[in-house]
């Protein structure tokens, strides 16, 4: 059968309106689809907050960042944040201070930002949807669309372990700290692209939409950069060269990407005085075979479980998919939008893989991409199924897949109104125990403590107003890590947390001397310091060491 023109497959999309009852009968569909990205959202947070990996979602020293951010703006603290090369200020600390406004706890605003982040998710592949799908019906690309997010959700629920330093990726979308803003440019740069490509043209709002999406989040996250303003360059250059994308499209919005990345990194000049750490010293190539012997052993350890050996299945079919996406498109000489869509996942994870041990990094996290970029290509991948099969004498008879997309779609809803009620209230109720021991023991009096990074920072997260917590290195002095560094003007600690994992090079009473007294707690015990000779020596080595630093930085 002759090959439709190219025009057919860059042509907008119909009017789903006619076919579905109008605009009553798009808003419908389009709310149905939302509903069922919703009801996957809930679920997949039923599972992180039913599991050992609600305390990566609530209690982590990490992911505590945001509502510490939030906490020390109520209390009316100089904003002087030590924070890491991510500073989290786009988007991710705007859409905390929303969730915290239309919430009662931290948890209910950490566990409310999770959900829209999957929706978010959910969106921005409905709109590489509305791109790579033109000629298909609403139903389908919403339907799609839903399946990527079903994806993400399955892949969730193989996640159940309290650590960041796993393979589990998925469950970091549910997180604050865990780059989801990243991510989200990335699929939301993907989209652009794939709207310039798809009408043969960079148009100036898309150009500069790019552009400011480049700017703001390289400034606030550099891994901007190697996750998505690099593999865009690669991807366009290589297409081009070969002649499959137009040279003035793929410059341009390269270009755009670029000057976007290199004006993101300007904009971070002056915010240096917040960056604790540059860049560059996360990159150890010296380390590249530990790095892969570091991730082989995570391989395995993932493998010890019927559920790791299925999220490691489910990955390998996301790349999968990814591969072979490409390889469809490239032999059938398919839309330019539609091999966008495979080639830029496929270079993506190339680069997020080999990048990540090339740099010597033992960090998992940085492998996120692997996981969310595929996602593009799942779609891309259904057109290209959609379209073969329209080709045979078998793309009348959908009646088989119109009812299995039905029963899906009423199995999915069905589960979120199921699990809704007992996530909510297991949200709602949820309370960090071991900051009632610390509040029952300041009874309501105004104290401030130090203590260690993994021990102080939910204990500052959840504890009442009146009790104050500064982070330390084991010698005393300042830790400016992702912390406040306002909180320690002209503060008086007065006693220390001692954690039961901490690592302390000197004991704290060889240090401090014998505390006025010692209350236990699970997991910690409060020293007493108050009205010692140790209350004077924290006040010279925290409060001194962070003068220092505040003055290094320039605040």
């Amino acid at each position: 059968m002759p090959r439709a023109p190219r025009r057919a497959a860059v042509a907008p999309a119909p009017s789903g309106g006619r076919r579905s009852g109008g605009v009553a009968g798009a808003i419908g569909r389009e709310a149905l689809g939302a509903l069922v990205a919703l009801a996957l959202s809930v679920v997949a947070l039923r599972h992180v907050v039913v599991t050992e990996r609600v305390a990566l979602l609530w209690y982590d020293g990490d992911s505590v960042l945001l509502p510490l951010v939030h906490r020390s703006m109520q209390l009316g603290q100089p904003f002087e944040w030590a924070m890491s090369p991510a500073l989290f200020f786009f988007p991710e600390l705007p859409v905390y201070l929303l969730c915290a406004l239309v919430t009662g706890t931290p948890q209910q605003a950490l566990a409310l930002n999770g959900v829209l982040v999957l929706l978010a998710v959910y969106a921005l592949v409905r709109a590489a949807a509305n791109e790579l799908m033109p000629s298909a019906g609403r139903a389908a690309r919403i339907t799609v669309s839903a399946a990527a997010v079903a994806f993400v959700t399955l892949l969730v629920l193989t996640e159940s372990s309290a650590t960041a330093t796993s393979l589990e990726l998925a469950s970091l979308l549910l997180t604050t700290t865990y780059y989801y803003g990243v991510v989200l440019a990335m699929l939301g740069t993907a989209v652009l692209v794939l709207r310039a490509v798809r009408i043969g043209r960079a148009s100036v709002v898309v150009l500069v939409v790019l552009g400011l999406v480049a700017v703001c989040t390289t400034a606030s996250n550099p891994l901007y950069v190697p996750w998505s303003a690099a593999p865009v360059v690669v991807t366009f250059v290589l297409l081009a060269v070969v002649r499959r994308v137009p040279w003035r499209p793929a410059l341009l919005l390269s270009g755009t990407v670029t000057v976007g990345s290199v004006l993101g990194y300007l904009v971070r000049i002056p915010l240096q005085p917040f960056v604790s750490l540059d860049p560059s010293t996360y990159v150890r190539p010296s380390r590249a075979v530990e790095t892969l012997q570091f991730f082989a052993a995570l391989t395995d350890e993932r493998a010890g479980t019927a559920a790791g050996d299925a999220g490691l299945l489910l990955m390998f079919v996301g790349v999968l998919v990814t591969v072979g996406g490409t390889v469809w498109a490239w032999r059938v000489r398919t839309a330019r939008t539609v091999l966008v869509a495979t080639a830029l996942p496929l270079v993506t994870v190339v680069a997020a893989s080999i990048g990540v041990v090339v740099v010597g990094s033992e960090t998992p996290r940085y492998l996120e991409p692997v996981v969310t970029a595929p996602l593009l290509a799942l779609v891309a991948v259904a057109e290209l199924t959609r379209t073969a099969v329209r080709r045979t004498r078998v793309h009348r008879p959908f009646r088989g897949v119109r009812a299995t997309v039905a029963i899906a779609t009423v199995a999915v809803l069905a589960a979120g109104v199921a699990t809704a009620p007992s996530t909510a209230h297991a949200v709602t109720a949820a309370r960090y125990t071991p900051s009632s021991c610390l509040d029952r023991w300041a009874d309501g009096r105004a104290v401030t403590g130090v203590g260690q990074f993994w021990t102080v920072r939910p204990l500052a997260t959840y504890s009442a107003r009146n009790v104050q917590l500064l982070q330390v290195r084991d010698t005393f002095d300042t830790y400016p890590w992702l912390v406040d560094l306002g909180a320690y003007r002209d503060a008086d600690p007065t006693f220390v947390v001692v954690g039961s994992h901490d690592l302390w090079t000197t004991a704290v009473e060889d240090s401090l001397g014998a505390p006025a007294t010692i209350t236990h707690c699970t997991g910690f015990d409060v020293y007493d310091y108050a009205g010692t000779s140790g209350a004077e020596v924290l006040r010279r080595d925290v409060v001194g060491s962070a003068d220092e630093i505040r003055q290094e930085r320039g605040f």
